[in-house]
This record gives structure tokens, sequence and C-alpha cells, in this order.
């Protein structure tokens, strides 16, 4: 071979290589996606706020562990446990415009822990590019409050306000004097009840409260009921055994010093069907005595602010029960009328216990709720069972056993019963073990879901019936989601509340018992009876998450 003609072949190869390494460098070695609704292309203002969302994939055979570069005003989560090859995760970018210092442009940027020099962000069209913008002046009220004769009202005095802001006061009443009127700049808004709410201020107001010499004091300040679900009613379903319409009662006692006259009961908003069965508030009603209205529910729910049933998965609007009587009055009590899938103390109604046995008959229902929306989407996008080391690296069986094994008792972290799942799975996984409550699926059910704080994540009969010989359908037959929350089940057609649909798979805190170290059951959930139980790997597979909680009576 001449010398020119082995220079070139060199120079040939040579060229080669640095084109084949210029390649492989330009390939990510993870991939960024938007979440649809979680836009990257934004405008903030100094006050407001924004969340942007990706999935990212390991596109690469080697399992990496992500960190953000910071980005200041713009707190990230998510993404923070190691990916294998093919998975994916949710970076989860809250922005703050008060915490910005000006625009954002590019990224973020994703490196590599044990690496920091391999780095990856989006591409140009689905980078950040946050615009900041200056907030307008708010708009400031003053409202005004003051008490009559015989007691107090807090807060007290002038009160500066943004436009669209909400106060509540707190009357006190002097000792054997009660709650009269409330008055809004003068004209009577409410008669009675130691609470007023004056909602989305927009001008400067009088708030002034009066006090009479009677106390008419209910013994519940809200009610709940069952709708009474007979097999020929309209609400019929496949499981309405539960909903009996059982009365509930109504306690009135006088405990002021004086006697009531002129006693009588106003009822409001209660929806069709729904009676004052029985009723002995009315003429006088001597100072320590008491009186009872019994309120006897129809087979038709309390209406949204629509006027249609809440069983459609809506919030309720509450009916009032007052009671009336010369020189003072009782507190409101409000009452709902409930089924499946009405809104109720933070999720959907998907269980209820009518039964007198465990409680008087002066006490809500008790039920089960399941939470508005996901804690964890479904898989792939969801998060492991158990985040130990040993679960989430292959072989992925070297799991933590928690004897969570029940089929129907999730419980919650406030109530460790015996055998509750949530409760045995925290204190394995938590208390002994020490991994983080934000990084497996009981762990989520932890934390404080539209102001309550005792929810869990329910056992495999709690969300679904099974089918043939399912052991949830035959020995451990619970009320469950799937059966009394179709309306949230999506496959091929949306559910008619987009965002708090349940289509997918998601875990459930019951341990699959013939393998309980590398297994848990799995509910699948989709529209037209296609749903499923399944177990599988506690740490191989990022499944959903939505919490339940016992309804607080």
């Amino acid at each position: 071979m001449s010398t020119n003609r082995l220079r070139n072949s060199l120079l040939t190869g040579v060229a080669g290589l640095v084109l084949m390494n210029t390649v492989q460098a330009a390939t990510p070695v993870w991939t960024f996606a938007q979440v649809s609704g979680y836009p990257s292309s934004i405008t903030v203002s100094t006050t407001g706020a924004a969340t942007v969302k990706y999935t990212v994939t390991n596109q690469s055979h080697k399992t990496h562990t992500l960190q953000m570069r910071p980005i200041q005003g713009i707190a990230s989560s998510g993404c923070t446990l190691p990916l294998g090859y093919q998975q994916q995760c949710t970076l989860t970018l809250s922005v703050n415009g008060s915490g910005l210092k000006g625009d954002v442009l590019g990224g973020p940027v994703l490196c590599d822990q044990g690496n920091p020099n391999q780095c990856y962000q989006p591409s140009q069209a689905n980078s950040l590019a946050i615009r900041l913008t200056q907030a307008p002046p708010i708009q400031q009220y003053t409202v005004t409050s003051t008490a009559g004769s015989n007691g107090s009202v807090s807060p007290s005095g002038a009160q500066t306000v943004n436009s669209g802001a909400t106060l509540t006061f707190t009357a006190t009443p002097g000792s054997g004097y009660g709650v009269a009127q409330w008055l809004l700049d003068g004209t009577p808004v409410q008669t009675g009840g130691t609470i007023y709410q004056l909602s989305n201020i927009t001008a400067n107001h009088t708030v002034n409260v009066t006090f009479g010499t009677v106390t008419l004091t209910p013994s519940v300040s809200t009610l709940a009921l069952s709708i009474n679900c007979l097999p020929s009613s309209s609400c019929a379903t496949t499981k309405n055994a539960a909903l009996t319409g059982n009365p509930r009662q109504i306690t009135i006692q006088n405990t002021g010093s004086a006697n009531a006259t002129n006693v009588s009961v106003n009822t409001q908003g209660l929806p069709l069907g729904t009676t004052v069965s029985t009723n002995t508030c009315s003429g006088t009603l001597n100072a320590s005595g008491s009186c009872v209205i019994t309120l006897t529910p129809g087979s038709i729910a309390s209406s949204d602010s629509s006027s249609a049933a809440c069983t459609s998965g809506t919030q309720p609007v509450a009916s009032t029960v007052t009671v009336t009587a010369d020189g003072g009055l009782s507190s409101q009590v409000n009452a709902y009328v409930l089924g499946y899938g009405c809104q109720y103390q933070g999720g959907f109604l998907y269980s209820v216990d009518d039964s007198y046995t465990d409680y008087p008959v002066s006490v809500s229902i008790g039920g089960k709720v399941a939470a508005l929306t996901d804690q964890a989407p479904a898989y792939p996008n969801g998060i492991v069972w158990d985040s130990s080391s040993g679960c989430i690296t292959s072989p992925y069986n070297n799991c933590y056993t928690t004897s969570a094994d029940s089929f129907t008792n999730g419980t919650n972290l406030s109530t460790p019963a015996p055998g509750g799942n949530t409760y045995l799975i925290y204190q394995t996984l938590t208390t002994n073990h020490n991994e983080q409550v934000n990084s497996y699926a009981a762990g989520l059910c932890t934390a404080t879901i539209a102001t309550y704080s005792d929810w869990y994540l329910p056992a495999i009969c709690e969300m679904g019936p099974g089918s043939g010989n399912n052991i949830c359908s035959t020995t451990n037959v619970e009320q469950n989601m799937v059966d009394n929350l179709s309306f949230l089940l999506a496959s091929s057609a949306p559910c008619t509340t987009p965002s708090g649909c349940l289509a997918g798979l998601y875990w459930s805190s019951t341990e699959y018992s013939p393998n309980p170290t590398e297994y848990a059951w799995f509910q699948y959930f989709a529209s037209g009876g296609g749903s499923g139980q399944v177990a599988n790997y506690k740490g191989h597979v990022h499944l959903g998450v939505r919490c339940s909680r016992a309804l607080t009576l």
C-alpha cells in the first residue's frame, strides 16, 4: 500500500470515529417530555405561582440518580430516586413569582449525582420560558366588627383585608345569653350561631352581633344522613343495601337562664323526599329543658350549586335546620343527605355505615371516601410500594415483609388497629427502616390532604370487587370504589370529572400472602366492567396512589 493511500485510510477512519463520538455525545442519556396541562412556556406575576411538569425517561442501560441544578424562585420535587433503563419519573417545578429575579429562559438541567458534568435539559421547544410580570396593586378594604351588650366578638374592631378575602367572626355570649342576630351594614343576615363568615369582600363593611337571654344549643352543628336507596328507587345500584336512609336526630337544649318562648323550627333546602318526621321543639322550652327534631331522608341526595344531585361527584350545598325563639336563637344545623359519589369531608363517598350499632342516632353516618385526586399518577409514572434499596434494584426480591395482609382494613396512622395495613407498612418502612414517606405508596397517604390528616392506602377489597373466584368477590366483599364510583372510571373515554378520574393501575395496601416479601396487590381501574386485581413486584413497577379515609362522625 502506498504512503498516500495509507494516510488517506487513516484519516478516513479517524474522521469516522470523531463523527461517531459526536453523534453519541449529542444523544441525551435522559430525555424530557412536557406533561399535558403543565406547559413550560408561561407568564407569572410577582405575586403569582405556577407549576411545570416533565416526564423524565432514562434512555441508557445504566441506572442514574439525578439532581437538578438550582433555579432561584423555583422549587423542584420528584426524580430523586434511581432510574433504571426506560424507567420514568415526574419532575415537578413549583414557580414562585415573588422569588424570581427575572425571566427564566432554558432548563431545567438534570445532572447525574455521581458525574456533575453529565447533564441534560429539554429540547429548545420544551425548555423553560417563564416571563415575570409586575403584579398590579392590590385593592384593600376595611371591615369593622362590634358586639352588643352581654357578649363579645373576635376579631374585634377594624380589619384591613385584600379584595376577595374571607373573614370569619366568632361570637362569645355572656353567661345566660345566646347569639340573637348578625347584622351586615345594619341589615340582619344571620339569626343565631356563634360563627359568621363574610366572603368575597369587595367593599368596606360593618359587622355587628347582638345577644339575647335564651341559649338554644343543638347537639350537633353538622349532620350527615344516607339516602334511602330502595331497590325500586331511582338511586338503586348493584350495592344499595348499605344506603338504608335511617332517621337522624337533633337534640336542642335550652342552656340559658330563662325559658324560651315561641320556639319554632325552620328548614331550608332539604332535598325532595327528606322530611322532619318528628318535632317536639315548639311553644315553650324551659331553662335546662330539651326537645328533639328527627330528619328522615328520602331517595334523593342533596343538590350541588347547580341544583343537580351530588351523586355525580359534586359538592353538596348544606340544607339548614334552624330553631328560633323569642330573645335568641340556636345555632343553625347544616344537614347533608348523601349517596355514593357525593363529595364530603375531602373525598368521594364510596362506603356508607348507616347502622346504629356503635353510635347514637344523633351522630352522622359513618363511611369512607376516596381522595378527590391522585396522590401519585397511574402506571408507569407512579411510585413503588417499597422504596428500600434491595426492593427497587434487580432482582427486586429483597423487600421488607410488613404483615399488611388484610384485604379489607387499610386503616390510617391515628387508629393503629391490629392488622391495619397502612399502620403496619409505616411502622416497618419508616419507623424501623427510615424510608422517607414520600418515596413509597402508603407513605403518601400520611400527608394532609384537603385539610384532613387521617388518610390511608386502601386495602385491595376497598378498591374493587374482583371477579370470578377472586378473594374480594367471595369472603371479603366490601363497598368499594369500582362499584360505587363508576363515574370516575375511564379507559377509552374521559370520565365526567377529569381531575379525579381513576384510570389504570393503582397500588393497594395489601401484600400478596403467598409471597409477601416481593409482591403486593394492585387494582386496575377501567370503565365498562373491565377492572381487575393482580399482584406485582413491590419495587419494580411505579403505580398510582389514591388515598382513602374514614368519615369523622
